[in-house]
Order: C-alpha cells, then sequence, then structure tokens
C-alpha cells in the first residue's frame, strides 16, 4: 500500500510537471484534490498499522499484564480481608485455565475485520499520545473518527443500531453488540446444549473476540470449556457443594474439591473411601428400570435419555449423537434409523397442529397423515435451512418455552423452535 501510494504522487509530479509546468487551472486543482485524497489514505493505512502494532502488543504481552493484574488484584483481596473478616472472594473454587493469555490469542489470526475494528478504536482516542499531531493530523483522525462512526451494523438479537467496531461478526455473518454476545456467553456456561455459543449452527470463537467480554466471564467460560468437554466427570458429593472437580484435582481414584475441600470416589461418585467401592444399589435399580423401559444413555455424558416420537437419531444436550437403539455413535451401527410407530406418532403430532385438525373424517386424516410421515422419512436428518413462522400460541420443542404470538417452523422436518433455540441450539 506504501508504495502504490508512492508511486501515485510521483506520477502526479510528472504530470503536473510536464510540458514545462503548464497545465490547465481545473486540471491541477483535480490533481491537487487528488493528492489531497492519497495523503488521507496514507494517514488511513499509518492508522492501520499502528492499531495492528498495538493489538500484536497486547497478544504478546498478554501474559505479563495478566500477572500485574492478578497481583493488582490479590492485593486489593487482601485488604478487603484485612478489613472484614467474612469477605467473600468471587469465582471461588473456579478452576482457571492452564495455558496463558498470549497462547490463546496467538491462535486467533487478524482478519480485516478485527484489524477494521482496532482501527477504529485507535482513531476514536486509544491510540499512542506521546507526539504532539499537527493541526492537519488532528483534523485527518476526526474526520476518519466521523467517517467510522457513520458505519453501524445491525445486532441479530435486540436489533439495535451500533458501531461496526463496537459489534462481533459471527461466522455466519450475523452480528451482535456487547450486550447480546455477552448474554449468549453466559447463557452457554448454565446451558451445556448452548456450549459453545454457535449461531446458525457454527460456533462463535472466543479468541480475540474476548475483547468484547467482561473478564469474569472469560474465566468462566474457560472453566466451562474444562468442564463440558471432560468425559465421565466427576462433582463434588457435597450437596450444598456439587462444583465440578477438573482432571488435575484428580489422583487415583479420589477427586479432591477445590471449593469445599471434600473428597469424592470418581468411582461411585458418593464419599472417598479406604476400602473397595461398594456397588451403588440405587443407580443399579435405576439403569434396570432404565433397561426395561427401552432408555438408553448418552455415550459421552452418560445421562439417561427417552425418546417418544421421531428417528432414532438422537443429539443429547452435551452435543454427542448416538444411536438410541443400540447407544453406539451415530452412523456406526446398522440399526434401523427410525421406529414405524414412533414416526406415526409424531406425524400426528404434526397434524395436531393444523387448524381445524379436530374437524377432519379419518380418512382424511390418515392422508395428511401419511404425508407428513413420508416427509419425515425423507428428512429424518434435516439440517434446518429454511424456516417460516407460525402465528397464534405455540411450545419450542427445544427449551419447551410456550409463545404467545408466533414462533418458527422448519420447512422440511416441520420442527418448532423459537428463535434463540432456531440460531443458538439447533
Amino acid at each position: 500500500m506504501a508504495l502504490a501510494l508512492d508511486l501515485q504522487h510521483e506520477e502526479i509530479q510528472r504530470t503536473l510537471n510536464r510540458d514545462g509546468g503548464d497545465v490547465p487551472a481545473d486540471f491541477e486543482t483535480a490533481m491537487a484534490i487528488f493528492k489531497a485524497s492519497l495523503d488521507s489514505w496514507a494517514r488511513t493505512e499509518q492508522d492501520r498499522a499502528m492499531a495492528r502494532s498495538i493489538c500484536r502488543a497486547i497478544v504478546l504481552d498478554g501474559d505479563a499484564i495478566k500477572e500485574s493484574r492478578d497481583i493488582e488484584e490479590q492485593a486489593s483481596s487482601d485488604r478487603r480481608r484485612a478489613l472484614s473478616e467474612d469477605a467473600d472472594v468471587d469465582n471461588e473454587g473456579v478452576p482457571q485455565p492452564e495455558d496463558g493469555l498470549g497462547e490463546r490469542l496467538n491462535e486467533e489470526p487478524l482478519d480485516d475485520d478485527m484489524l477494521n475494528k482496532l482501527t477504529a478504536l485507535y482513531v476514536h482516542g486509544m491510540g499512542p499520545s506521546e507526539e504532539a499531531e499537527s493541526s492537519s493530523q488532528a483534523a485527518a483522525r476526526d474526520e476518519n473518527a466521523t467517517r467510522l462512526s457513520n458505519h453501524v451494523r445491525d445486532c441479530a438479537a435486540c436489533n439495535a443500531d451500533v458501531p461496526f467496531f463496537d459489534s462481533v461478526r459471527c461466522p455466519c455473518g450475523h452480528e451482535y453488540c456487547r450486550a447480546c454476545i455477552a448474554e449468549l456467553f453466559d447463557a452457554s456456561l448454565g446451558d451445556e446444549s448452548l456450549f459453545p455459543p454457535r449461531c446458525c449452527g457454527d460456533s462463535i470463537p472466543l479468541g480475540l473476540n474476548q475483547i468484547f467480554l467482561p473478564s469474569t466471564l472469560v474465566r468462566k467460560y474457560h472453566a466451562k470449556e474444562l468442564e463440558y468437554g471432560t468425559t465421565n466427570r466427576t462433582y463434588c458429593h457435597e450437596p450444598t457443594c456439587s462444583t465440578f472437580v477438573p482432571p488435575s484435582s484428580i489422583q487415583g481414584n479420589v477427586a479432591l474439591c477445590s471449593r469445599c475441600g471434600s473428597q469424592t470416589c470418581t468411582m461411585c461418585k458418593g464419599q472417598s473411601h479406604q476400602e473397595d467401592c461398594p456397588e451403588d444399589i440405587t443407580t443399579q435399580e435405576l439403569l434396570l428400570y432404565a433397561k426395561d423401559m427401552g432408555w438408553q444413555r448418552c455415550l459421552k455424558c452418560r445421562t439417561l435419555v427417552e425418546l417418544n416420537t421421531g428417528c432414532n437419531h438422537i443429539t443429547c444436550r452435551c452435543g454427542a449423537e448416538f444411536c438410541y437403539v443400540c447407544g453406539v455413535q451415530w452412523k456406526d451401527c446398522s440399526c434401523d434409523q427410525w421406529d414405524e410407530d414412533r414416526l406415526v406418532d409424531r406425524a400426528n403430532n404434526i397434524v395436531d397442529r393444523v387448524a381445524g385438525a379436530e374437524h377432519l373424517d379419518e380418512i382424511a386424516r390418515a392422508a395428511i397423515v401419511e404425508r407428513e410421515r413420508r416427509n419425515l422419512v425423507e428428512n429424518h436428518q434435516c439440517m434446518h435451512d429454511t424456516w417460516t413462522s407460525r402465528q397464534g400460541t405455540f411450545r419450542c420443542e427445544e427449551c419447551y418455552d410456550e409463545l404467545p404470538q408466533y414462533i418458527y417452523e422448519c420447512r422440511q422436518c416441520r420442527i418448532m423452535a423459537c428463535r434463540r433455540c432456531r440460531f443458538h441450539r439447533l
């Protein structure tokens, strides 16, 4: 870019000096305007380079900054403890990420969108101020700030207009303001089916987007990332605690809770014991009952799942996909993809939504049910690409919230979902 601008300046000078400098006044004025435009582009490129430099410095010095901040927070915490014996420390027992902040940020490349946001923040007053600016430089900076402030984005959640540098762009193209993206990340911490946060089926990377999130939320997110990524998880056996125990706090079959100090057996999930792990009679009775009822356990988180209607493809809240018949990973078995009775039950549920369905005669209803059954067979692995809105009171089949005015229905598989589940859960 710098080379291209220099060549353009040289071309302007050669043009003005051609024919002994005898050029029309209008042409000279046009060249002067063009030169001013090139100067503006040069200043913009300098700002982009500075923003990139600042961002790299943040990435490389992230660990040192975090260490300094932790020291300051520890000093402040010690002072509060000295002033009050019953002071409460936030996030006690929450495991911290093992790797450094700088290493995590270094994994994320600086794309054009993020670089433009950093540049915009820079021209809004976040750049270095050691050197004094000339009046022309200050005017150009103010002009750039005004121009960038006029670039707004529409938040996909609250529909508010926000400056583009204050918005987060998802891989699918939707953009969210600071408050809404923080709400998405916060909601994912308490609902595993929403983790990791995603929009239109694509995960929203934390990476450099964490500059839009509160630091406490980022720490909790890393803790949940470790928890949800652990198979056969162990939680503190104390009902009043129930804190997740990370693998680093487990030795042998004993898990030490960092919050209350209790020891939990990783085999039976009860209080730690010296002798052999006793048989958990209650759990065994529940598993026998589940076997009699035909329920299946998730191959990852071991949650019990009951299927009432639809095909045998199960997607657990933890994200694991498995066969309801045999319990192995989906598509790794030769089981039937659906049970005919469950499929017909699902088709009847869909027909019941139709206005006036209760007044249909038996023959007409059977024809509609058969049509929906065939549609379910064709779209039993639907990707939910196209949706339509349904007026009236309906219930979301993902979160079970009842919507009083309207809800979305997938055009292929007929699943009903609220706006939140449509974008962030399915």
